[in-house]
Formats: C-alpha cells, sequence, structure tokens
C-alpha cells in the first residue's frame, strides 16, 4: 500500500510539472524561458517514464 501511495505521489508531482511547463510555455515571451519550461515538460515525462513500469511490477 506505501508503494502505491509513493507512486502516487510521484505521479501527481509529474502532472505537476508538465502543467507548468505548458502554462510557461503558452505565456512566455523570451525563448529562454520557453525553454526552461520545455525542460520542465520533458522532465515530467521522464519521471512517469520511471512510474509507471513500477506499476506493473507491483500488479504481478
Amino acid at each position: 500500500m506505501r508503494n502505491l501511495l509513493i507512486m502516487l505521489e510521484h505521479g501527481l508531482f509529474s502532472v505537476y510539472l508538465f502543467s507548468i511547463g505548458i502554462y510557461g510555455l503558452i505565456t512566455s515571451r523570451s525563448m529562454v524561458r520557453a525553454l526552461m519550461c520545455l525542460e520542465l515538460i520533458l522532465n515530467s515525462v521522464n519521471i512517469n517514464l520511471i512510474n509507471f513500469p513500477i506499476y506493473l511490477i507491483v500488479d504481478n
């Protein structure tokens, strides 16, 4: 049960990072800021890529 809560926290953190990145990418006027927001989006995708295979391990 504890592992599922930890995975949920990581998933919510990833969604939070992704939404901040999308918002910043849409509203930024500076290219540097847009690249930083794109990096946030990529970091959230990497967290998801690490987080989701754990669901497969827990179910089996």
